[in-house]
């Protein structure tokens, strides 16, 4: 067909809004690829789109459709009726790659609680909440791996910036992955780290850690760090990622309950998302705070102000913020 040169153009005031609200889109075609591991199936090869469908077991004509998707967002190249992987997809999406972002699943997991947000805005908690002894291992590794895959990208540098001088005994509470543990452990060679998690995701934790090979210097506890017992005279005690899932109350009483653990001029380093004081942003604070109330009872996030008092009330001295270009800060109290 015939193409004239005539182009018709008209002005969108409205399409950032437009933009916005079809978002949701792109998410979702990427989302449903992944759960039918079609990168994965496509690996190295190029195949048609017939064979596809057969191993991902999908209906031809509507695999197709997510296919031709996929090669327009710049996923897959199309020749004839065969679709070959671009670069970025088979390093980052396929499975049989070290380096594949499986922490995908774990956003492609939120989807339904997200989904819900009107209901939860309306009646004021969740309506499918889950507490961790209901998740499944899936889900938590995949949490896990998610949070993992993040904090890589910048633990080494939070760590140099905790003003501490050769701590002997060091504590990660809500360890995670136990990234953190892992990059104090290799800056001080004779301290001693210990990573705590919930008994769920403890063995997780060490998982990590064996994989680092220093697990003779840091030693996983098995423990809720805000019913049990989690030791005493540690010269640092670092927390990422942990206040924004519980209360303001249930945080008052954590910071008192570390500032009881620490040693004389031991550190304590927070490093999370916190409102700036009239809740309006950083960006990634505003999405974490409606993420909290979507997934958890009463997590919140923190402003400026409220973890000033917080540290001030358990006696905190030295206070002070670093901030980041990702949303966000790390805050540092004394004894």
């Amino acid at each position: 067909m015939k193409t004239q040169e005539t182009f018709i153009n008209i002005e969108k005031r409205d399409q950032y809004i437009r933009e916005i609200a079809n978002n949701f889109q792109k998410s979702r075609i990427l989302f449903s690829s992944l759960e039918l591991d079609v990168f994965t199936v496509i690996g190295t090869e190029t195949k048609a789109v017939a064979q596809i469908a057969e191993e991902v077991n999908a209906n031809l004509k509507s695999l197709e459709k997510l296919l031709n998707a996929l090669v327009n967002m710049g996923f897959l190249l199309k020749k004839g009726d065969t679709y070959t992987n671009k670069p970025d997809s088979l390093i980052y999406l396929s499975r049989e790659s070290p380096n594949y972002l499986g922490d995908l699943m774990h956003i492609a997991s939120l989807w339904d609680n997200w989904s819900n947000l009107t209901q939860t805005i309306r009646i004021g908690k969740p309506i499918q909440y889950q507490d961790i002894s209901e998740k499944s291992d899936s889900w938590l590794e995949s949490f896990i791996l998610s949070s993992f895959r993040e904090s890589k990208k910048y633990a080494d540098l939070i760590c140099k910036q905790v003003p501490t001088k050769k701590p002997f005994k060091i504590l990660d509470l809500g360890a995670g992955s136990g990234v953190y543990a892992i990059e104090f452990a290799k800056m001080y060679p004779k301290a001693t780290v210990y990573a705590l998690e919930l008994p769920r995701v403890a063995n997780i934790t060490k998982k990590f850690i064996d994989r680092s090979g220093l697990n003779e210097r840091i030693k996983v506890i098995s423990a809720d760090m805000i019913t049990d017992d989690f030791g005493k005279d540690y010269d640092l005690v670092i927390l990422s990622d942990v206040l924004s899932e519980f209360s303001f109350k249930t945080n008052l009483d954590l910071m008192k309950k570390i500032y009881d653990s620490l040693n004389f001029n031991g550190v304590i380093a927070v490093f999370d998302y916190f409102y700036n004081d009239d809740k309006t942003g950083p960006q990634e604070s505003t999405m974490q705070a409606l993420n909290m109330m979507i997934n958890t009872l009463d997590g919140e996030v923190l402003n400026n102000t409220d973890i000033w008092f917080a540290l001030k009330e358990a006696w905190f001295m030295d206070i002070y913020k670093v901030e980041t270009n990702f949303g966000k800060s790390l805050i540092i109290g004394k004894k």
